[in-house]
């Protein structure tokens, strides 16, 4: 701490240090991990559901034994709310709080959840529904059993006795207030829900998503807008998340495209979108916090943009989430910037429209002001460091209070741009040599310095790959336009035929007038006259 003191007093010599902004970024729940994300808009207020990640680094399994509620005003600032234990559908079992979503009707909240039944006659998974007044408290078991269980579906026959098609479900109420329900894993089902919301109606049918391109693999998450219906889900191993559009909520399912990556160090991946204050936003989680990894996820959040025909542009996970800017770092006397390649650092030709160009900039992960810490934005938890060989390194911050200060920079403004000098050891400074990036010992010459200008840049929204495809017209409506088309051709026809039958008969009547006439002059002339 001496030397970070007395180091910046050198700098403030000719220095002029930055203030620090704290921004909110991503993940959005940084205290905990969180994980298959669902939410929930009402009255201007989002409200978001999650798992709770509790599985240790030793764990090889998912530990859930809740689900967690948050809210906020505006989608960056969360504040925690209460938390439904797994126990409070006494007939489940297990740590087995898996994905869940919750909705609103007639002023009652539904929160559909997936537990591990313990019931012998139908084990395995199912599906669960609480209810309350309010969408943050009051939760309580609304049927004191499964709305689905495993003896309602044919799961597929790997799962063996302990089947998990049953999970995650998706609910979606309508404008005209019916409610349908999609849920599974491998299996895609569909049923319709009672107005109680909490039983079904009809039959459960297993949908397929026409001219998909894998497999289903989970997670559907089903919305509206306009009046397109879109259904996204986790498709493939390790889990990739696309959609598929419908013009009903009933289907066919129209496969589109790949809407999100796989995430790096988590198998899974889990949709769920919201409208709120007029822009749409996508949420999912990542491995992105500190020790993350397949079991101790955390919930993101990024805007979603729709192309003018309705087709979803695919979005790329970041560290700057819904309303921070990324940023581009370029020394100031070059036309290079930093670039990022598979966590490879690199002075490249400056590209301000390419994610690998891209950084985060938060507070110092010491906690020190003035410090700021770089993120690869588009590979969040992976931070610019200083290594022992006081070398420019890469690595995901594990937590530690070493890497932390190792990720740690001071920032602070010169004449022509920023300087960076670690604040492991700030009598170096941040600087380029043969196009490499490297630290060189503090001067008490500015000149010599290293200046770099970081800049805010404008959100990357990749041009469009495909138009959306709209689902075709279904045989009874071709079959109907044909009929249409073949009784207008009959009756111009018939007109045709009948107008084809006068004809004759004009020409009939009028020769056999002429016959007449012909007749009454050749008898007059031919008559001879009284003696």
């Amino acid at each position: 701490m001496r030397r970070f003191l007395s180091a910046l007093l050198i700098t403030t010599v000719f220095l002029i240090v930055f203030p620090i902004t704290t921004f909110a970024d991503n993940p959005v729940i940084k205290d905990r991990f969180s994980a298959d994300p669902a939410a929930l808009v009402h009255d201007n207020k989002i409200y978001l559901y999650t798992g709770h990640d509790e599985a240790t680094p030793n764990d090889s399994f998912f530990v859930l034994k809740e689900w967690l509620i948050f809210s906020s005003d505006d989608g960056s600032d969360w504040t925690y709310e209460s938390a439904l234990p797994r126990t409070t559908f006494d007939w489940a079992i297990h740590h087995s709080a898996w994905a869940s979503q919750a909705v609103e009707k007639d002023g009652t909240f539904y929160w559909y959840t997936t537990v591990h039944n313990s019931g012998l006659s139908a084990p395995g998974y199912a599906i669960a529904v609480a209810s309350s007044d309010s969408p943050t408290t009051g939760f309580t078991d609304a049927i004191n059993g499964p709305l689905v269980d495993s003896s309602m579906t044919t799961a597929p026959d790997f799962m063996g006795d302990v089947p998990w098609d049953n999970i995650d479900p998706t609910v979606f109420v309508d404008d005209d207030g019916e409610a349908y329900m999609y849920w599974g894993n491998t299996h895609l089902y569909y049923a319709k829900l009672k107005d109680n919301m909490i039983e079904l109606e009809g039959d459960i049918e297993r949908m397929e998503i026409q001219n998909m391109p894998g497999n289903f693999t989970e997670g559907p998450f089903l919305f509206k807008r306009d009046a397109l219906y879109y259904l996204t889900f986790a498709y493939n191993y390790p889990e990739e998340l696309a959609y598929a559009v419908s013009t009903s909520p009933n289907g066919p399912w129209y496969f589109q495209d790949k809407i999100m990556d796989k995430i790096p160090n988590s198998g899974t991946s889990h949709p769920a979108v919201i409208e709120f204050d007029g822009a749409w936003y996508f949420i999912y989680h990542t491995a992105a916090l500190p020790g993350g990894g397949e079991y101790r996820r955390s919930v993101a959040m990024e805007p979603l943009h729709f192309y003018d025909d309705g087709a979803i542009a695919k979005v790329t996970p970041t560290a700057s989430g819904i309303d921070t800017h990324s940023l581009t770092i370029a020394p100031t006397d070059s036309e290079l910037m930093v670039r990022q390649v598979t966590n490879a650092l690199r002075l490249a030709d400056g590209n301000t429209h390419h994610v690998d160009y891209r950084w985060h900039e938060t507070t110092g992960l010491t906690g020190e002001t003035p410090t700021v810490s770089y993120q690869i934005d588009n590979n969040p938890g992976v931070y610019l460091t200083i290594n022992e060989d006081n070398n420019v390194q890469l690595q995901r911050y594990d937590g530690s209070d070493t890497l932390a200060l190792a990720s740690s920079f001071i920032k602070s403004e010169t004449t022509n741009g920023v300087m960076l000098q670690p604040a492991s050891d700030p009598h170096l400074y941040l600087s380029v040599s043969d196009e490499r990036l490297t630290f060189l010992p503090l001067t008490d010459d500015p000149s010599v310095t290293q200046q770099f200008v970081i800049e805010a840049q404008s959100p990357i929204i990749p041009e469009q790959r495909k138009p959306l495809t709209l689902p075709v017209e279904n045989d009874s409506t071709a079959k109907n336009e044909t009929t249409v088309d073949s009784t207008l051709t009959t009756e111009e026809s018939t007109t045709s035929d009948q107008q084809t039958d006068e004809v004759p008969l004009t020409l009939i009547l009028t020769l056999f007038g002429s016959l007449i006439v012909l007749v009454f002059v050749f008898y007059y002339r031919n008559k001879k006259p009284k003696a």
